[in-house]
């Protein structure tokens, strides 16, 4: 009776050592989509560069994983560092800020940070006439100009001196007389050539001659402040650039630390396409984020409308991310290590990227 009962003990405890073992073997991978390096295929499975890279490491290092995929970048990396989830992989970003409280792979990718604006400078010389009213302006002009045509034919028509008869007193004539009059004193400062014979149409001469003094001036104004802004929104080209503009990062990336550390204060978004969305809608001037990512958009989905400005900037390297003291780290090291010298991540760079590293 004790034997059977001792032996049923020790036979339950070979079991629960064994799930044990079995649950601390399977590591639990924080990533979030970010392509080329962690996307979806059509059924719905992750693939990517960096995915590929990961499970050929798993593979051998003799480990079973399972993904936990974030919606937010920064909730990724805290859980990593506090040990939430074992590895973190995606594209992680190298920087003494994370190394000091987390452990780091050897690099996976070299990589820097770049900008991207819309095409064309972000609105286009037609966009920015049309959203600073010259149009409606214009067409404002063109009214009052049509109502001061019709006013000096009305109190014209008729005049039978010779030296003053130059509207026709016909309607459609004698407007458009009266409109290519007060046309050419708007646009040349006088028609001295033709005076109206009317003491009323010379009071509404002279109100015109004041009136298209203003008008010129204003619309000289508004085109040289479009202009202005075509050549402000146009002029991006380095990070330094930036100064003064609505620039967008994703909340807690390198990019948001390095701006910060040259006094320019982006706007701070949760994922990267809320990125995309505010630099397609013109909320921004330009967004900051990893050149392979806004490189692989800007000829994809973003071909449209998106370019990439100036050069790469802040040369950086991704790494896998691990809670700091990880036991891992020495056997992921030596897996990246082989994989290079054995020509695996020279196959691998080549399917994404086509060129060999």
């Amino acid at each position: 009776m004790y034997r059977i009962t001792v032996l049923g003990l020790l036979a339950l405890c070979c079991c629960l050592t064994t799930n044990v073992a079995r649950s601390q073997s399977t590591l639990s991978v924080g990533t979030i989509e970010r392509p080329p390096f962690v996307m979806r295929d059509n059924g719905g499975a992750l693939t990517g560069f960096s995915v590929e890279m990961w499970d050929e490491i798993a593979r051998r290092i003799g480990v079973d994983y399972e993904w936990q995929v974030h919606d937010q970048f920064s909730l990724m990396i805290d859980e990593a560092i506090a040990g939430k989830t074992d590895i973190a992989v995606a594209n992680i970003s190298i920087t003494s800020k994370r190394e000091s409280v987390a452990d780091f792979s050897q690099p996976i990718f070299e990589s820097g940070m770049a900008i991207a604006v819309r095409k064309g400078g972000g609105t286009s010389y037609l966009g920015l006439i049309w959203e600073s009213g010259i149009l409606l302006f214009l067409l404002g002009a063109l009214l009052l100009l049509f109502v001061i045509s019709n006013l000096i034919w009305f109190f014209e028509r008729g005049v039978e001196d010779s030296r003053h008869d130059y509207f026709r007193d016909d309607y459609i004539g004698g407007v458009w007389d009266a409109f290519w009059w007060a046309f050419v004193i708007m646009t040349m400062g006088g028609f001295e050539k033709e005076v109206p014979h009317k003491i009323i149409n010379r009071v509404l001469a002279m109100f015109w001659i004041i009136t298209s003094l203003f008008f010129i001036s204003t619309l000289t104004a508004k085109i040289t402040t479009a202009l202005t802004v075509a050549e402000l929104k146009s002029g991006i080209e380095t990070y330094k650039d930036l100064a003064g503009k609505s620039v967008a990062v994703t909340e807690g990336s390198s990019h948001q630390s390095f701006l910060e550390s040259n006094d320019i204060r982006p706007l701070v978004f949760t994922t990267l396409d809320d990125l995309y969305v505010a630099l397609e809608s013109q909320k921004v001037d330009a967004i900051v984020a990893d050149f392979p990512i806004l490189s692989y958009h800007a000829s994809g989905s973003g071909r449209h409308w998106m370019m990439l400005t100036g050069e790469v900037f802040n040369q950086e390297n991704y790494g896998i991310l691990m809670a700091e003291g990880s036991p891992h780290a020495e056997s992921i090291d030596q897996a990246i290590l082989k994989m290079r010298e054995e020509g695996f991540y020279r196959n691998l760079y080549q399917t994404y990227f086509g060129d060999s590293r």
